[in-house]
């Protein structure tokens, strides 16, 4: 039967607390359980679900969504637990079972898939009737748990799923850790607790137990809890939630964490970001060693309330960043959104930032940032009181970029992920030739700073660190070294064919499609050789699929790249089954058959992919 809490809010008892949301003879469920709710509805006058919007992908939350599908009722998840809905045959195809690490309780998955009508995506709003629900981001009891506040008859209502289930009680402990012997899911948990108690509801509307009324005491209990346990069993004192702003300079804040993010702090009280990413190693850790298919990784707002209050910060007004990666950029998207923040980068990584899925690079993001600005090499730019100065600063990634400017005095450099401080006195750069390197990626970035030698140098990750003339040459001596080592090691006369894997490129790499669709494409061939080379290719198609053209010929100059356009077609009756189809390209250069150097991985739903929800499409990279 239908419990009452409020006038148009009920509670139905199931495998997961079942709410119920009216409006006249229509309703809105939260959580599905077993489907068993719909029998009971008549008995408060309602006769049509519009949605069921779920806060996790437990089966205890969701296991009736099939009959869900039957009766065409729309369902929303979660952006971050699609997969767990809609890809779950990949899921449990691909799963760990024997020799587990990853020891997160998504073995509580549905064991088949159903469709969705939309994805609910952190910091947004779902509108329903009169009620608009916020949704807050709770990790914790699953990595992309949500609960969503919505004002109820009066009250301020927060459905927090399984975040709590009893003042000072959460329901499970088992599903609180993701990596082996971790204390990550804890750590969530005390994130997530203090940000949905800074949303001052009145009522809590947990999965197991009963709802609650005294909202702050309840959810700071546990909260409390939690801190004491990640102390004692980690010997964790500063949680998450905790890592705060710090003054480097009167002007210049940093935000420690996994990756820094830089603060300029103008007179007026702008903001200029340089980065707003990953807020610590745990939250990181979760997504770069422990993914599992068609996961992403998951931003979480941080510490903005805390540059307001302690620094004087009215307006972010502008963010760079130092590279296109992941754990530095995951938070653009929000501060454009949000904050209305103009985003501005070096040229080499607007194409990247626009277009995230035209690439295959180390540490991509897939939501797409809007890039109000490209700067060129050498370019310098006003920003309030502060003139700047970019350049081009590859070998950790070809996308990457220092950034000069005077701040109180101090002569400094915003340097991204190029320089590190390994030890006493020992400064390195860090590459991954999966993010493109060449042959002299070291040696320009190593000479560009024994030219500069800035005073202060703000480093992508770690603290800041003063340097002199003599440890930039050590810098520079190492990037040096670091080539002599890769031309010892490597066998090809040229030495770009060892460290650049992609001079032979299909593009966007990751095309949307669907049956029946063509797709504008290109052929990149990038010459790194010494003379003029020649690329003969023809394109190795799925049965059913053709190109025009589906074979051709470039020609061009040392380190030129040139670009040849065709068009893909999809023949209509092209399953889906199997989200991605992959074709090659069969290369010959310079008269040498190379065999298939290069694929593109056609997305036949990307519907699926991040923020499209299925009513916003993605175009392909090539389209612009």
């Amino acid at each position: 039967m239908l419990e009452k809490i409020s006038d148009h809010l009920y509670l139905f008892r199931d495998t997961c607390n079942v709410y119920v949301v009216t409006d006249g003879s229509r309703a809105l469920l939260v959580d599905f359980g077993s489907g068993r709710v719909l029998d009971h509805l008549g008995d408060v006058g309602v006769s049509q679900v519009d949605w069921i919007l779920h806060t996790h992908h437990h089966r205890d939350q969701c296991q009736g969504d099939s009959l869900a599908n039957e009766r065409n009722i729309p369902i929303a998840v979660p952006a971050h637990e699609l997969p767990y809905f809609e890809e779950v045959e990949v899921f449990w195809g691909s799963r760990q079972i024997y020799d587990i690490y990853d020891v997160r309780q998504t073995f509580f998955t549905l064991a088949q898939s159903v469709r969705t009508a939309r994805v609910l995506e952190d910091y947004e709003a779902f509108e329903w009737g009169p009620y608009s629900f916020s949704i807050q981001p709770s990790p914790g009891h699953t990595l992309g748990h949500i609960a969503l506040v919505a004002e109820i008859d009066g009250a301020r209502v927060a459905f927090s799923g399984d975040l709590i289930s009893a003042p000072g009680k959460t329901q499970t402990l088992y599903d609180l850790q993701y990596a082996y012997g971790a204390g990550d899911g804890c750590d969530y948990m005390v994130y997530s607790l203090a940000k949905l108690r800074g949303r001052d509801c009145g009522l809590l509307c947990p999965s197991h137990g009963d709802p609650i009324g005294d909202t702050a005491q309840a959810l700071r209990s546990l909260e409390d809890k939690f801190r004491d346990y990640l102390k004692h069993r980690w010997g964790i004192g500063t949680p998450t939630h905790d890592i705060a702003p710090r003054a480097i300079l009167p002007h210049l804040v940093q935000i420690p964490g996994c990756s820094n993010t830089w603060i300029v702090v103008s007179d007026s009280g702008k903001a200029l970001f340089v980065d707003y990413g990953s807020q610590s190693r745990t939250f990181m850790y979760s997504f770069d060693v422990f993914f599992e298919a068609g996961n992403r990784l998951r931003m979480q707002e941080h510490n903005i309330d805390l540059l307001r209050d302690q620094f004087g910060v009215k307006e972010i007004d502008l963010a760079l960043p130092s590279h296109y990666h992941d754990d530095h950029v995951n938070g653009l998207p929000y501060l454009q959104k949000h904050h209305s923040t103009r985003i501005w980068c070096y040229q080499n990584m607007t194409d990247i930032l626009r277009h995230p899925h035209g690439y295959k690079l180390g540490c991509t993001y897939p939501e797409p940032v809007q890039i109000e600005r490209s700067l060129a090499q050498g370019e310098t730019f006003q920003w309030e009181e502060y003139e700047f100065q970019v350049f081009h600063t590859p070998g950790h990634a070809d996308y990457h970029m220092a950034m000069f400017g005077q701040i109180d005095g101090k002569r400094v450099a915003f340097s991204g992920d190029e320089v590190n401080l390994r030890g006493d006195d020992h400064y390195a750069s860090n590459n991954i030739w999966r993010n493109h390197v060449h042959a002299n990626s070291h040696e320009i970035t190593g000479t560009l700073y024994l030219e500069h030698q800035p005073e202060l140098t703000c480093p992508g990750h770690g603290g800041p660190f003063e340097m002199n003339s003599a440890h930039w040459q050590s810098f520079h001596d190492w990037c040096m070294k670091e080539q002599d080592h890769w031309r010892s090691l490597a066998g090809p006369a040229s030495l770009e064919q060892a460290v650049f894997p992609d001079y032979v490129f299909l593009y966007p790499y990751q095309p949307p499609a669907a049956p029946g669709d063509e797709v504008r494409m290109q052929v990149w061939y990038e010459n790194i050789f010494e003379e003029e080379s020649t690329l003969e290719y023809r394109l190795v198609l799925p049965r059913g699929w053709s190109a025009d053209p589906d074979s051709g010929t470039i020609s061009a100059a040392p380190g030129e790249k040139k670009i040849r356009d065709f068009v893909l077609r999809i023949p209509a009756d092209q399953s889906t089954a199997c989200r991605r189809q992959v074709f090659t390209i069969d290369a010959t250069i310079d008269g040498r058959y190379m065999g298939q150097l290069a694929e593109a991985v056609v997305d036949l739903r990307p519907e699926l992919d991040w923020g499209t929800g299925g009513e916003n499409p993605r175009c392909s990279a090539a389209d612009e």
